[in-house]
């Protein structure tokens, strides 16, 4: 696939966007500890919403859902479904997993604790592509 070079850019570039530095201790108050480090990632990430990540790509944002336990990174990406194969998804999904469940040990912590990290990638066709970040080990 010609796109598969790009696509990765488009998505570690992603990542990189989501960066923030944060408190390495996992929260003790679980839901709500998690709750305010999340609002703090989006907060810390506000000022670069809509900004273009790459040529394909433009950071549409992060939504905190407390009450859903959940996190989701928004992407505008120009490609077509079609031009997304499964192949690249399957390792997507294995990048974004690897990123929230080895990065840092709050991130690992929530996902143990019932919350999910996202990234959902609007398409230029309308449709849309998300992915979880699943820790499989015991200890993630």
């Amino acid at each position: 696939m010609r796109f598969a070079p790009l696509l990765a850019a488009i998505f570690i570039s992603a990542i990189a966007v989501g960066s923030t530095t944060i408190s390495a201790e996992e929260p003790a108050d679980q839901s709500a500890e998690y709750c305010t480090l999340f609002s703090k990632v989006r907060e810390n990430l506000s000022g670069k919403f809509g900004t273009k990540v790459d040529p394909l790509t433009r950071f549409s944002g992060v939504e905190v859902m407390c009450d859903h336990k959940a996190m989701v990174f928004r992407q505008d990406v120009q490609l077509t479904k079609r031009q997304v194969d499964q192949e690249w998804v399957s390792r997507r999904s294995a990048h974004w997993s690897k990123t929230y469940c080895d990065r840092h040990p709050a991130f690992a912590g929530a996902l143990r604790d019932g919350w999910t990290i996202s990234t959902v990638m609007s398409l230029a066709d309308g449709s849309a592509l998300r992915i979880d970040a699943i820790c499989h080990d015991a200890e993630a």
